[in-house]
């Protein structure tokens, strides 16, 4: 079964004033049987409200002290928007005759009690919920219908121009009967029927009119399609910047390889470089250790044999052969060209004199015997040659090196 709001309408039987201006009204409010009602869609159904139901204590007790208003509100009353729609309210007896429900009603608002008076709303409507049960099925008077109201719930009670139940349901007056009542245009005669509807919204349970449930369902299903499109869309992009972002990464990581082999070069380059360097400071000292030797070596006739030549350098080795040669010490502004060349012209001048010395061993004079008998001679001779005249010349060459400074150096510098 679902639950429905239904409008029935009852007459308004008799009335009378209060003492402060109230209009106190008696009506029949419902009635058994069976009634046609107009869905939202604009079908027609008709709905069978069997005795059982209509008097039930729980259905009557359910019109006692509800608001009363000037035709249908748009919704339901509660206490949030009752003291906007309610003109009175009914008592609480509430009495089930001969078909019909009856009940009191108050009217207390003036105006409201003004259009009663003129005729302007002479009917009642009660407004209620209902489970209907579709159940279909004839009554005992013989009319088919297409459902069963049950559990009948009284929401209002509604004053109209007219009502469903027909004229026995009417309001009636002592002056009811003007030809100059007029119909009132705040609730049709055919007043539309609501079928309700729950639903459940972002986890709260209404109860709207089938109709407007229908489309807030349609609107958040709407909603919860465009929700997952939208969710997908973002998936998507995720999955895009996330391959971006990883693609990234796989680039920073090939960078950072690539730096550290660069660094590693580097370092290669480096010790490559040191190790060259070390390789050019061997080749120097090499050539310096060569160097050294071959002076040593060119310069040993004439340097003492008792020094020790640690430590000396080029210069070191020719001033010490120059000092053994000419027993002083070089001019202080004797460069090592100098040197070398005053050096280079004694070694020169000891060539000569050896070579005058083979000469004389090789003249034909001097040649000794086969047998060698005259070999003391030859030794005389050699001894001569290299007496006094040889010392002669060498102190003539000695004499003429260590003036030569006292004449402009042609030396260069």
């Amino acid at each position: 079964m679902e639950t429905a709001n239904r409008y029935d309408y009852g007459q308004l039987t008799k009335s009378e004033t209060t003492d402060e201006g109230y209009l106190k009204v008696w009506c029949k409010a419902a009635r058994v049987g069976t009634q046609l009602y107009t869905r939202g869609d604009g079908a027609q159904v008709r709905e069978y409200r069997p005795e059982e139901e209509v008097a039930k204590p729980e259905s009557l007790a359910s019109f006692g002290m509800k608001a009363v208003t000037m035709g249908h509100p748009p919704v339901l009353l509660d206490s949030g928007n009752t003291k906007v729609h309610q003109i009175g309210h009914a008592g609480s007896q509430i009495r089930f005759t001969d078909g019909f429900v009856e009940v009191a009603l108050l009217v207390t608002d003036k105006d409201a009690i003004e259009r009663i008076k003129r005729g302007d709303a002479q009917e009642v409507s009660a407004g209620y919920r209902v489970d209907f049960d579709p159940t279909p099925g004839v009554t005992p008077q013989g009319e088919s219908y297409e459902g069963v109201q049950r559990n009948i719930r009284v929401n209002h009670i509604a004053i109209v121009p007219k009502g469903r139940a027909g004229r026995d349901v009417r309001l009636i007056l002592d002056s009811c009967d003007r030809n100059d009542a007029v119909a009132w245009s705040e609730t049709p005669s055919n007043s539309p029927v609501f079928t309700m509807a729950r639903i459940t919204l972002d986890g709260l349970d209404l109860e709207l009119p089938a109709e407007t449930a229908g489309a807030v369902q349609s609107f958040v299903k709407e909603a919860e399609r465009a929700k997952v499109d939208l969710q997908s869309k973002l998936d998507s992009q995720e999955e895009q910047i996330e391959a971006v972002v990883t693609e990234n990464e796989e680039t920073l990581g090939r960078l950072d390889a690539a730096l550290e082999r660069i660094e590693e070069l580097e370092k290669q380059i480096a010790d490559s470089a040191a190790e060259v360097e070390k390789r050019d400071d061997a080749a120097q000292i090499n050539e310096a250790v060569n160097a050294r030797l071959a002076t040593l070596d060119k310069f040993a006739p004439i340097l003492p044999d008792e020094y020790k030549f640690d430590g000396e350098d080029e210069r070191g080795i020719m001033t010490l052969a120059y000092e053994n040669v000419f027993e002083q010490a070089p001019r202080e502004d004797a460069n090592n060209d100098y040197l070398l060349g005053v050096l280079d012209g004694v070694l020169a001048a000891m060539e000569d004199v050896e070579d005058d010395e083979e000469e004389i061993h090789q003249d034909s004079e001097f040649q000794p015997e086969e047998d060698g008998s005259n070999v003391a001679e030859v030794r005389a001779a050699l001894a001569a040659v290299s007496g006094d005249e040889k010392m002669d010349a060498q102190s003539s060459y000695r004499e003429q090196l260590l003036n030569g400074w006292k004449s402009n150096l042609t030396a260069s510098a």
